[in-house]
């Protein structure tokens, strides 16, 4: 395997790991009682917002991962 696939790997873990961690907070936030939602201009609950963030960059690391093989092809 090249360098490039271990390094897509690593990112496709980083991504399920951030998607994984940030639903595991959505969902103990759904099951709370809280009476009222901030909704931030990302779009997602402020409580919620700073996993969600993570998660959106791992997925650009990823994005720009696979762009690489695009310019190095």
């Amino acid at each position: 395997m090249n360098n490039l696939d271990l390094k897509r790997a690593r990112l496709r873990l980083e991504l399920q790991e951030a998607y994984a961690a940030w639903l595991h907070i959505a969902e103990d936030r759904a099951n709370s009682a809280l009476p009222y939602t901030v909704i931030e201009l990302s779009g997602c609950p402020k409580d919620t917002q700073l996993e969600w963030l993570e998660y959106l960059a791992a997925k650009e690391r990823l994005v720009l991962a696979y762009a690489e093989q695009s310019t190095t092809a």
